[in-house]
């Protein structure tokens, strides 16, 4: 067992070096080969972390395989208990954040449990550590059992919120308007309504287009942030504002807009959060942990930003959009008074290689507005991320 985990950890190691150098070669490795490479990768931190009890107990437990199931139960309790403590916290948990998707949280503690049985001298230690860390990872993976609002009333307001990955991707503007005018929503709240490019955001200025096919629609944009309304706008304001060198004509956290639905004012955040790394520097160079780093900064700069105008609103609030962030990430933490809207038991919304594992996109509501519905469409080749449709009403 030990030559076949140290076997492992060198194949591993291998696998992360080709990572990085074909990312620095050609800047495409994601897509290739698809998401089979990504699979290898995402043992890379439970093996490395497991080979330190692995080594040290080699005396006292010789038998490999109690060795190996204890070892892999500490290091996954060890991951799940630093992520509660370190994620959102600093800068460093972003790279660990982003390797390991959190429903490994859920899965390996199950899988160490399932494998007690046919472990002798280390079951209970192995069987202690797997359960302590199941506890601990249920509430970061990100499952749920689901439920509702009940039935929606009348009147129900239908909305849309979608990264959608580069305005019109495809160049085929009437499907890709058919496909959003096909949701028949009273509320479309879209990120990246740009150009792709460098500097992206790139602004596009399609201003006659929008109003043809959003007819009787109040339209309002901000940083790629667009949102189109059958309902009247009386207030905007811009949310969040901070500097990314990476990408400078992206500035804003979310577009506020102070909608009159039904006679009451509600505020509706369109969000998109700046992204937590870029794949244009090699893991090898300093500059790619420096992106990092001034990207986490700037996150918790429109994170607190947006926290605070929505603890500072006295309308209903509804923030919808591509948050770029996980399950049980600490940058989630200051919006812990909004209730998430769930609908799928895994809601994951980026598909990434091939693999769709990530929740990155979410939707929160304040106490004076219900989620009835809330449901994932695929995005139909149009985008990377899955569209968040949902039926609200006022509390």
């Amino acid at each position: 067992m030990i030559r076949i985990l140290r076997w492992a950890l060198v194949g591993a190691a291998a696998v992360w070096l080709t990572v990085t150098v074909v990312n620095w070669l050609s800047g495409d490795f994601w897509w290739w080969g698809g998401g089979a490479p990504l699979v290898a990768f995402f043992a890379v931190p439970l093996l490395v972390v497991a080979s330190v009890p692995m080594l040290a107990l080699r005396r006292r437990v010789p038998a490999r395989l109690d060795r190996a199931a204890v070892s892999l139960a500490a290091a996954a309790f060890a991951l799940i208990a630093a992520r509660r403590v370190f994620s959102g916290r600093t800068w460093l948990w972003v790279l660990p954040d982003l390797v390991i998707p959190p429903l490994l949280f859920l899965v390996t503690p199950l899988a160490l449990l399932a494998a007690v049985p046919f472990v002798a001298r280390t079951r209970w230690w192995t069987a202690g550590l797997a359960t302590a860390a199941l506890a601990l990872g249920a509430t970061q993976a990100g499952v749920h059992l689901g439920g509702g609002g009940g039935p929606a009333p009348a009147g129900a307001v239908r909305v849309v919120s979608w990264d959608t990955y580069c305005w019109n991707t495809d160049d085929d503007a009437a499907r890709f308007f058919r496909y959003l005018k096909d949701r028949r929503a009273d509320l479309y709240l879209l990120q990246e309504h740009s150009g792709c490019g460098p500097g992206a955001p790139t602004p596009i200025d399609d201003a006659d287009l929008l109003r043809r096919e959003f007819p009787g629609h109040e339209i309002t944009a901000l940083d790629g942030l667009l949102t189109v309304s059958r309902f009247p706008v009386v207030g905007q304001k811009p949310v969040g504002a901070a500097h990314n060198p990476y990408a400078p004509n992206w500035r804003h956290a979310a577009l506020r807009t102070d909608l009159d639905i039904g006679g009451r004012t509600v505020s509706v955040y369109n969000v998109h959060l700046f992204d937590m790394l870029y794949l244009s520097a090699s893991p090898l160079s300093p500059r790619f942990y420096q992106a990092i780093q001034t990207l986490d900064a700037a996150r918790q700069v429109q994170i607190d930003a947006l926290a605070d105008d929505v603890d500072a609103n006295p309308n209903p609030i509804l923030a919808s959009g591509n948050f770029n962030a996980l399950p049980g990430m600490g940058h989630l933490r200051r919006l812990d008074h909004l209730a998430a809207a769930e609908g799928p038991h895994y809601p994951a919304t980026l598909s990434f290689a091939g693999l769709r594992l990530w929740r990155m996109d979410w939707t929160f509501t304040s106490p004076g507005l219900t989620v009835h519905r809330y449901d994932l469409r695929s995005p139909d080749g149009l985008s990377t991320h899955h569209l968040q449709e949902l039926l609200i009403s006022e509390a």
